[in-house]
């Protein structure tokens, strides 16, 4: 459960730090607008990554889903970190409850 709670207070920090990007994104005067949300994107992709591959942090362990790779696990998580709170909750939440039979 540790991972959960590591992976949903990654995400907010996450989001934090990205709204200061967006600042700064948006305060570059010869970038172009239509560049502007897809780097915003892969720049919070990229630091969810990062942040999720610096910590060793693979939430799909919590899940008992094992992969041949485990940097495979960190990466997904990343992405998840990266997409923002709202998402990772979204995608927890989903995903955690028991399947019905």
């Amino acid at each position: 459960m540790d991972g959960l709670v590591l992976t949903m207070f990654l995400s907010v920090l996450l989001e934090k730090i990205m709204q200061l990007f967006k600042d700064i994104v948006l305060a570059i005067p010869f970038f172009p607008d239509k560049f502007r949300p897809l780097t915003l994107e892969l720049l919070s992709l990229g630091c969810g990554i990062l942040l999720a591959y610096g910590t060793g942090l693979n939430a799909f362990e919590i899940f008992h889903v094992k992969f041949a790779y485990p940097q495979v696990g960190m990466v997904m998580t990343g992405m998840v970190i990266g997409k923002g709170a709202n998402f990772a909750h979204d995608f927890f939440t989903t995903y955690a409850k028991p399947k019905k039979t």
